[in-house]
């Protein structure tokens, strides 16, 4: 593209920025951390509607060492034992204690 063309463009771009309709509205925001109750992490097949699918990047150790915790814990015949589960159930602890904690005071 040549560079004439590439600010044409971005001209364009701009200009159906500007006279794009308005955002929609930004929700709420969500309940105080007290107010709201945490669910199971890990509630049966079909009982995870409101769930997002996230994505994230762990250093092959880590990974390594949750894969080996998985196994170990279907060894002793639990059922949540893949890395999916390990995580949300991690998560889920460190919300709770966030949650009871008191706010810490900055002087």
């Amino acid at each position: 593209m040549s560079p004439k063309s590439t600010k044409a463009r971005l001209h364009q771009l701009a200009t159906d920025l500007r006279t794009a309709a308005p955002a929609p509205e930004t929700p709420a925001p969500p309940a105080a951390p007290s107010a709201r109750l945490l669910q199971s992490p890990n509630p049966a097949r079909g009982l995870r509607g409101d769930f997002h699918k996230v994505t994230i990047t762990l250093p092959m150790d880590m990974l390594r060492d949750l894969r080996l915790l998985g196994l170990a814990r279907r060894a002793e015949g639990a059922t949540s034992t893949g890395v999916s589960e390990l995580v949300r159930e991690a998560i889920h602890d460190l919300l709770e204690r966030a949650h009871e904690t008191p706010p810490s005071r900055t002087p």
